[in-house]
């Protein structure tokens, strides 16, 4: 009978030790996932911040008026009036939307042909 037991420890034993061990295998393999994640972030905020660089670079008033100074014969670009700027009550009404055709109950729609039926 102990010796029974004693087997069925071990046993339980070499059970937990190898269940501990996938345990711990799984978390080193999240914690690789996680820390490649990582650096992807990483990445991106860098390429982010770059990006916000150049484009801070790229709008810079003096740059942009030299450009419009370069290219203005050929974009014939002028400065804009007072008048082209319009509240949106002054903008032009949209056209009428058709009204929705009332669907009788056996599902058949009447079309109005203009022609009179008997």
């Amino acid at each position: 009978m102990l010796k029974t037991l004693n087997a069925l420890l071990i046993a339980a034993m070499f059970g937990a030790a190898a269940y501990t061990y996938d345990i711990k295998h799984e978390a080193e393999l999240l914690e690789a996932e996680v820390a490649k994640v990582d650096r992807k972030i990483s990445l991106e905020k860098e390429t982010i911040s770059l990006l916000e660089a150049d484009w801070t670079l790229l709008e810079q008033p003096g740059r942009l008026q030299q450009l419009v100074d370069i290219y203005a014969g050929e974009l014939q670009l002028k400065p804009i009036s007072p008048d082209q700027i319009v509240e949106p009550d002054e903008l032009p009404a949209p056209s009428a939307l058709p009204l929705s055709v009332p669907i009788p109950q056996d599902g058949r729609i009447a079309y109005n042909t203009g022609r009179s039926h008997p």
